[in-house]
């Protein structure tokens, strides 16, 4: 697709760098509102606490991509290439597990509840995922496999990538458009917990976030399967074993925190 935006002189500005940085302001303000209307969370400290999930978030997401890529070898061989996110390689799953990790260490500076921190969040992670997949797309990678020779090769059905700049492997191949389907379930995700949050259709703090690892991780889960991805374990995708673990994450959260957090009780 579209992997460089434009140049300035010699420095090249990258679409992934771009939209990701849109999806992260988009997630941010959108998390915000929820931050301040539901949990009176002031700006100041909620930015402060955002700062630090951008930083955990993103050498999570650089770390996991790395170690689960089929490219390991090139990344030993060229360390400065590991910092080079704008072009591409970042992995949700080690962002979120980056970022959180981040906020744990904060919230106990500012005295938030974690849990009531992550219900707001979720709809700014889901809005956020959305965006940033379409960096993928004009990036080329994360692309899917080969279509089957029966399936429609119509846009936006199958995927064509051309450019030589792009990071897709399979180049002038119909393509499953995974980059869309992995957006299409971020967007899926976000109308669920917005819906959720809006409607207070909540018992307890966290309740708001399991329902947000749950409709995430199915979404992707499936997605994974036409999803080009050489590196397997057990025959499923790294993503593939992340959402499971997502679910079981889900599943122990909502038994704990419907008993020990109810919202009558924060």
């Amino acid at each position: 697709m579209y992997p460089i935006l434009f140049h300035i002189g010699s420095f090249t500005v990258r679409t992934f760098g771009v939209i990701i940085a849109t999806a992260t302001i988009a997630g941010i303000f959108l998390a915000m509102h929820f931050a301040k209307t539901r949990m009176k969370i002031s700006e100041d400290d909620f930015l402060n606490i955002a700062i630090w999930a951008i930083i955990g978030g993103i050498i999570g997401a650089r770390i996991f991509w790395i170690l689960t890529s089929p490219w390991l070898s090139f990344y030993i061989s060229h360390p400065l290439k590991i910092v080079a996110v704008w072009e591409g390689g970042l992995s949700f799953q080690g962002m979120f597990f980056g970022g959180l990790i981040a906020v744990l260490f904060a919230i106990k500076r500012y005295k938030i509840s974690l849990w009531g921190l992550l219900d707001v969040a979720s709809p700014g992670l889901a809005i956020g995922y959305g965006i940033g997949k379409f960096a993928c797309f004009f990036n080329g990678c994360c692309h899917g496999v080969v279509v089957p020779s029966w399936w429609p090769k119509v846009f936006p059905l199958v995927n064509v990538f051309t450019n030589t700049n792009s990071e897709c492997e399979l180049l002038n191949k119909p393509l499953f458009p995974a980059q869309l389907l992995n957006s299409l379930g971020g967007w899926i995700t976000l109308f669920v917990v917005l819906w959720v949050l809006m409607k207070k259709k909540t018992s307890y703090y966290g309740q708001v976030f399991v329902i947000f690892l749950y409709v995430f991780s199915v979404t992707q889960f499936f997605v994974e399967f036409i999803r080009y991805i050489p590196t397997r374990f057990f025959g499923l995708t790294p993503n593939q074993l992340g959402a499971l673990f997502m679910v079981i994450l889900a599943t122990v959260l909502h038994f704990i925190l419907r008993k020990n957090v109810p919202i009558s009780q924060v």
